[in-house]
């Protein structure tokens, strides 16, 4: 089923600064930040229900300097485009935006655009004998995208929340969604989501 809380994470993905904040390099960049705003909007309550059910949230975070740039990453266009180091290490441009772990939270730092690339977060999912991964976050058709298709490579089960994810065009994100329900999981929203939690632990005690 799509969002079994019983064996699921939520996984939020690079909602950060320079992503998401209209003082961050996106902005700066010149690219629309409407979308990615929206979609961390639909994210918090969602992030809330899952918590109170006490569904394992991880939150995924994006670093980047000179140890972990390699000469192919650092030429990519929008680190050009920003004329800057996008999340550098340590820089307010990566700090979270809008959402904040808590105690009870894990928190999993990437370099690359895959979650999976180089991280914790499988030995994380098999700590926690998980295996639907559902996935929020920026940007839908890179970091996102490229994580679900990670998840669904490695035999998880990705399921996308459609309205908790962003990207600076509307043709990049419904991109994704498609290429996302076609080839590589499952697609949802928010509201069918917390619905179906809510009635799957209605009468049950929390998640251990």
């Amino acid at each position: 089923m799509v969002g079994e809380a019983k064996d699921s994470v939520l996984l939020v993905v690079d909602v950060q600064n320079d992503f998401c904040h209209p003082a961050g390099l996106f902005a700066k960049a010149g690219l629309e930040l409407t979308g990615i705003q929206a979609s961390v909007e639909k994210l918090l309550p969602l992030i809330d229900v899952a918590r109170s059910i006490g569904l394992p949230v991880i939150f995924v975070k994006t670093f980047h300097d000179a140890w972990n740039n390699s000469p192919g990453f650092v030429e990519r266009h929008m680190r050009k485009a920003a004329r800057a180091e996008i999340c550098a290490t340590g820089t307010w441009g990566a700090g979270y935006y809008r959402v904040e772990p808590t105690k009870d939270d894990c928190e999993v730092v990437k370099h690359r655009y895959s979650a999976f690339v180089g991280t914790t977060l499988e030995v994380i999912l098999r700590s926690l004998a998980r295996e639907t991964v559902v996935v929020t976050g920026v940007t839908t058709n890179v970091c996102v995208e490229s994580t679900v298709r990670d998840a669904y490579m490695r035999d998880y089960r990705p399921v996308l929340v459609e309205d908790c994810t962003g990207a600076p065009t509307r043709q990049e994100h419904e991109s994704a969604v498609h290429n996302v329900r076609t080839y590589c999981g499952s697609v949802t929203d928010s509201a069918s989501l917390m619905q179906l939690w809510s009635q799957q632990f209605a009468h049950r005690a929390p998640l251990q």
